[in-house]
């Protein structure tokens, strides 16, 4: 099975040209016109090394977010972000909140750490339990956690996470928090983490699935410990941003059409799109605050259900290698209208 989602290639090769990809999570809008358009005009750039500093990226960056562009790092996206991070660290041992995004682990047993899980409980809707991950994570010395999370779609309200790494401060440890999708909850700009400005939180941040750029990589990390960042900017490779990606951040980060019209998309059509999941019998639809959907299947397997819905033309993200979730698990992304109520009726149809 496939770690990620989005791996389309493979069905390609095996002569599926037609298929509507819901394993992969990214603005059904697409590629954001400015950068099109910027990309056009300055192709002599790329005669040039991109600035090893990227100062004017991080100041657009620092612009977006309202905080100094000293506190940003940028990577070759957020992955390369997480791994120097991980890297950067002088722990032992971590705490993953689980279940989610897979690279956590590998970044941190990559970087010699020992991981251990903390579960979201299903019978509590998948909502993190701060009283007992306090109870749990005993000697370890980082928490990591996804917010919204990444495949549950649910999202940690600000008081909770200042209160748990508040908590988190007092015992000498640091929380790692991946907003990657944080731009699609309402009113995000009052609830991420950033505002806490606390030195033991490190934020993670992608434009690859808002700006729906997974082909250019770029990614930032949001900090306000300055020992962090300097660690972080040793072990980094020179130039890991490229002169494209580094003008996509500049540019689109300013688009305010583009942003407004994703806001609207999304805001609408995540509700649809569960309310109308939820008529279907056989399934179990979680709400959810991102842009996709975690689905449990009554009667079938993921597995067997995946290969149904590829015969359908549709490509889901089969979710049992996620910890802590078994072959009853399927996600899925959120499209445009059209796009939804035809999968809504391959659905229909495969669980009958």
């Amino acid at each position: 099975m496939d770690l990620h989602g989005g791996n389309i290639y493979r069905l390609q090769r095996e002569g599926l040209d037609e298929i509507l990809d819901y394993s992969s999570n990214i603005n059904p809008l697409g590629v954001p016109e400015t950068f099109k358009k910027v990309v056009m005009e300055n192709f002599h750039i790329l005669e040039k090394y991109p600035d090893p500093e990227y100062v004017a990226l991080r100041e657009a960056i620092g612009k977006y977010n309202n905080i100094n562009y000293k506190n940003i790092i940028v990577g070759n996206g957020a992955t390369e972000i997480l791994f120097l991070y991980m890297k950067s660290l002088n722990i032992k041992k971590a705490t993953i909140v689980a279940p989610t995004f897979a690279e956590y682990e590998r970044a941190l047993r990559i970087s010699k750490k020992e991981v251990e899980f903390f579960q979201l409980r299903e019978e509590e809707d998948f909502i993190l339990n701060v009283d007992r991950l306090l109870e749990e994570i005993k000697d370890s010395e980082l928490v990591v956690l996804c917010n919204p999370n990444n495949p549950t779609g649910k999202f940690i309200e600000l008081d909770k996470i200042d209160r748990l790494s508040k908590e988190l401060e007092k015992l000498n440890k640091r929380l790692f928090i991946d907003e990657a999708f944080i731009e699609f909850v309402e009113d995000w700009e009052n609830k991420t983490a950033k505002l806490l400005e606390r030195k033991n939180i490190f934020i993670l941040r992608a434009l690859t699935k808002f700006f729906a750029l997974p082909g250019v990589r770029l990614g930032y990390g949001i900090s306000y410990d300055e020992n962090v960042l300097k660690n972080m900017e040793n072990n980094r490779e020179p130039w890991s941003v490229n002169s494209f990606a580094e003008m996509a951040g500049i540019s689109m980060l300013e688009d305010k059409e583009y942003i407004k019209a994703t806001e609207e998309w999304i805001y609408e059509e995540k509700k649809w799109f569960y309310q109308e999941l939820a008529k279907i019998d056989k399934i179990k639809v979680y709400e959810t605050k991102s842009n996709f959907i975690l689905v449990k299947l009554l009667e079938d397997k993921a597995p067997s259900f995946r290969e149904k819905m590829i015969k359908e033309g549709v490509l889901v993200r089969d979710a049992s290698n996620f910890v802590y979730l078994d072959e009853s698990f399927i996600r899925l992304a959120i499209k445009d209208r059209e796009k939804n109520k035809r999968v809504i009726e391959k659905i229909r149809r495969t669980v009958r």
